[in-house]
């Protein structure tokens, strides 16, 4: 039954290109007009001012910072769709404990995922200025971000399995509008925090050595 209602692969994908082409516009624009006046926090003493730029890792991660920041507010139609379909279970007399149960939480996992990308565009923003406590900032942004995206995507995993797995888990008709509406997206999106996590914890690293070897 969730087969029929799945998108043909091709149009999956060609969809998927053309919103992650859509999401790149707005992220891309703010970074051309922060990277370059940014770039004299990172001028040392004889250096060409051609160079006087951050290095790659950290503006491909400012850049991602603003690509997962701006999903900040649209990103809380996920949770408003999870109340939709709890109303729906109570008004079809269709509710069940563990579906209310599954739906509420994958609406707090993206309520959780909306709050944590709204601190990344001005994270962002202070990894191409770099001011003094860029790096501890990071570090710590890394580190949290990092584990709630792995416990998101990890519940996320273990809910597909048992949804798809399970019968009579949740309701069928439950099962195909929860998992193509909250569940897999929220899933992607963990997925992407996780990975920008990662690179951020990179960056934090880099900035604090090289903030070192400038002291010294």
């Amino acid at each position: 039954m969730e087969t029929a209602f799945s998108p043909p692969l091709g149009l999956s994908i060609t969809a998927a290109v053309l919103v992650v082409l859509f999401a790149a516009i707005l992220p891309t624009c703010l970074y051309l007009y922060v990277e370059p006046r940014g770039r004299r926090q990172w001028a040392t003493a004889g250096d060409n001012p051609a160079k006087r730029r951050a290095p790659v890792l950290v503006r491909f991660t400012a850049w991602l910072s603003f690509v997962v920041g701006q999903l900040a507010i649209p990103w809380l139609l996920v949770p408003a769709v999870c109340t939709v379909l709890v109303i729906l279970q109570t008004k079809l007399g269709v509710a069940r404990p563990l579906g209310l149960g599954v739906t509420v939480a994958v609406g707090v996992a993206a309520l959780l995922q909306s709050l944590l990308s709204l601190r990344l565009i001005p994270l962002g923003v202070r990894l191409l200025s770099r001011d003094e406590k860029t790096a501890k900032r990071a570090s710590g942004g890394a580190r949290w971000n990092g584990m709630v995206s792995a416990v998101v995507l990890g519940g996320c995993l273990l809910l597909s399995w048992a949804i798809v797995t399970i019968p009579g888990f949740v309701h069928p008709w439950l099962r195909i509008a929860l998992v193509w509406t909250a569940l897999r997206p929220v899933m992607v999106y963990a997925a992407l925090c996780l990975v920008h996590a990662l690179l951020l914890g990179r960056c934090a690293h880099a900035l604090a050595a090289t903030t070192r070897s400038e002291v010294r």
